[in-house]
């Protein structure tokens, strides 16, 4: 009962403390998701807000040009319906010549009065007559007109060129008749016979459109304006002298809205320098552009007011949230450093290591229950007393030295050690020993752990002894190989000479089959006596190896060197890539390897098929890979691991000759230059050897 209840005060303990690091997860996922909220949608309303109202005031703009454009094109209609009530009453009369001065004033009176019942709004417009000398003689103004030459105006050389009552609208210019700023709509007056007879026209004034401008309510700092398709300006509200002088090439962006005829876009003004939003719209009758435009400051103001707004309420909320979240935490934080002491207190407690901490001098202040139940120590025999109650006299002073002076200079120190029990019994352990630092008083203790590892230092022995008991084995019978190989060729040279001897003492009676025997035996002596030469060379393969940077082209060439005599009885052709790679190596033996491979499909090709090597190589990241490739008789799938066996031979050989060591001898090359070798090949169709040879 006693046990227990301390027990289940501690889950009690875990479940409280967890229950506050769920809190304070979800005050912080609340305070982070709240402010990335806010951050949202400040950095959307930057982000989109400015775009979204530019594009707005741009449709915005676009329709105000678009009503625009539709109104001026109505004045422009019913100032054209003047002219030509003038041309039918002008041809019914028998032509231009038939009206004097005054007939003029009369006729173009009387159509004022005909067009326009608002007396205000006949100063605004008066109708002219220009001759064919291009003398404005005659006017609604006064009579008699004060006569100013027109022979200039651009209105005046288009009719006197083209044939036609086209209306032409020109560029906005002060009238040399009442010095006003006026544009002017005009059309040519023809004879029955075509002839040119002058020009007729009504003068418009500025003043003629304000009423109508004032009406489409633009924002402070609009603007509107009218050009004809050329660019030229006709109208600007609010009027500017500077634009009425202005030429077309002042305008670079009118061409491109006339192409899209109607649409916004932003530009920079070329009057005031401001970045401006520009609505446009083509007239459908008239040649003409109708431009409104507000400038982008102006455009965002109400939006900057907002973003102000906003801005403020979001920091005074961040600012009280974070007031509320920094005072959670803290409160938080001290519960949950106190639960997760009491983790840590129970991690160390149930760790299956031994584990020990001490004060600055070395004693014993605390060990976990792992260390009471393997060493059988107690905790009065062991606290307050220093480690070397473990102390066996196994372990060298040089080591105890080197621990207390790693640790001392606030290091961590790693060995391995050989303590014992309480009873005396001894065991390995790997120990690691750390110094407890305090940001204040610097060291304040160390913190010790033990792993037993005594298992595994009898397997380590274990091995290290069976390794050593392998390496004397295969010394041993290297070296009887050497020694049966070297030894053997002296009774096999004897039994060869004999035979020779005895081969021309009796040969004179011995008969066909006898003398067969007799070759079969001499044939079987020098072939042992190859595979014990062979045998021997096996044997030596890294015995006297001297590693250096070897080219690999200066070993091949030495190789096909050894072979050229079977090379040019062949007729054989060998491709060598250029640039073979260095490698660290042993010359003599990679050497050996490619007049191996090299020699292999020398012998190994078919009957009347000329031989064809190719050598090349591949970088493989680490290593080289180097290929030889031939068109010779090929190896079945099933062997290719197998030739590289010993005394292992594919064919019969009746059919090629030699012992079957050769690839055996190119993989233990290959194998001691810590690389490998392997085989691909089609049966009739060649094989490719592939070595591969780790860097230099």
């Amino acid at each position: 009962m006693g046990l227990a209840q301390p027990a289940a005060k501690a889950r009690s303990d875990d479940a409280e403390a967890l229950g506050f690091r769920r809190l304070r997860r979800w005050l912080v996922a609340g305070f982070i998701s709240a402010n990335l909220f806010l951050v949202s949608a400040y950095l959307v309303m930057v982000w989109l807000g400015p775009r979204y109202t530019v594009e707005e005031t741009g449709r915005s703009m676009r329709t105000l040009a678009l009503a625009l454009s539709e109104q001026v094109e109505a004045t422009i209609r019913s100032e054209a319906a003047i002219l030509t009530s003038l041309q039918r009453e002008i041809r019914a009369r028998g032509g231009a010549s038939a009206f004097s001065e005054t007939a003029w004033y009369e006729m173009f009176m009387a159509h004022l009065n005909l067009f326009s019942d608002d007396p205000a709004d006949k100063p605004l417009h008066a109708l002219f007559f220009v001759d064919v000398d291009g003398t404005a003689s005659a006017s609604s103004v006064s009579n008699p007109t004060r006569r100013a030459d027109a022979s200039m105006r651009p209105y005046f050389a288009f009719h006197r060129d083209n044939p036609g009552e086209e209306l032409f609208i020109s560029e906005v210019s002060q009238s040399k008749i009442t010095g006003l700023w006026v544009f002017f709509l005009t059309q040519r007056i023809s004879g029955e016979d075509g002839s040119f007879q002058g020009v007729i026209g009504i003068s418009l004034r500025i003043g003629r459109f304000e009423d109508l401008f004032d009406r489409l309510r633009l924002p402070a700092d609009g603007t509107i304006a009218i050009h004809r398709i050329d660019g030229a300006p006709l109208y600007r509200h609010p009027f500017t002298e500077a634009f009425a002088t202005a030429t077309p090439s002042a305008f670079p962006g009118v061409q491109a809205m006339i192409e899209k005829r109607s649409g916004y876009d932003l530009q920079v003004s070329p009057f005031d320098g401001k970045p401006r939003i520009v609505g446009y719209n083509l007239g459908r009758r008239y040649p003409i552009l109708a431009v409104a435009t507000v400038s982008r400051e102006g455009a965002l103001a109400a939006w900057s007011r907002t973003l102000s707004w906003f801005s403020g309420l979001g920091g005074a909320a961040l600012g009280l949230g974070g007031m509320l979240f920094l005072f959670s935490l803290r409160h938080l934080g001290s519960l949950e450093r106190e639960a997760r002491m009491r983790r840590l207190s129970q991690t160390v407690d149930q760790n299956p290591h031994m584990i020990i901490t001490t004060d600055p001098e070395g004693a014993i202040d605390y060990a976990n229950p792992s260390f009471y139940r393997f060493t059988g120590f107690t905790p009065e025999e062991v606290i307050g007393r220093t480690p070397r109650i473990l102390k066996s006299d196994e372990t060298p002073p040089e080591v105890f030295t080197d621990l207390w002076r790693t640790i001392r200079a606030g290091h961590e120190w790693r060995g391995e050690m050989l303590n014992r029990r309480k009873d005396g019994t001894p065991y390995w352990a790997s120990i690691v020993i750390s110094p407890v630092m305090d940001e204040a008083s610097g060291l304040c203790g160390f913190v010790g752990m033990q792993e037993d590892i005594s298992e595994r230092k009898r397997i380590e022995g274990r091995v290290a002894e069976l390794v050593a008991e392998l390496k004397e084995s295969n010394q041993e019978l290297e070296h009887f190989a050497y020694v049966a190989s070297h030894d053997l060729r002296q009774p096999l040279r004897m039994i060869t000479s004999y035979l020779g001897l005895l081969r021309r003492k009796l040969s004179a009676a011995f008969d066909e089959e006898a003398s067969e025997y007799f070759a079969f035996a001499a044939n079987g002596a020098k072939r042992l006596d190859r595979m014990i030469v062979d045998l021997l060379e096996f044997s030596r393969i890294g015995k006297q190896s001297a590693m250096e940077d070897v080219e690999l082209n200066a070993a091949l060439a030495d190789g096909l060197q050894n072979l050229r005599v079977a090379i040019r009885d062949s007729g054989a052709v060998v491709n060598v890539a250029e640039n073979l790679p260095t490698v660290r190596g042993d010359r003599s033996e990679l050497t050996r390897l490619f007049q191996n491979l090299i020699g292999n499909a020398l012998k190994y090709c078919q009957e009347g098929r000329i031989p064809v090597v190719d050598v090349s190589y591949r970088d493989a990241g680490a290593e080289w890979i180097i290929s030889v490739r031939d068109n010779g008789i090929g190896i079945d799938a099933d062997c290719l691991e197998k030739v590289f066996g010993i005394f292992q031979r594919m064919v019969s050989r009746d059919q090629y000759e030699g012992t079957g060591i050769g690839l055996a001898v190119c993989r233990k090359i290959a194998e001691h230059h810590g690389g490998r070798i392997w085989a691909e090949s089609e049966v009739e169709r060649g094989s490719t050897f592939l070595v591969s040879l780790p860097k230099a």
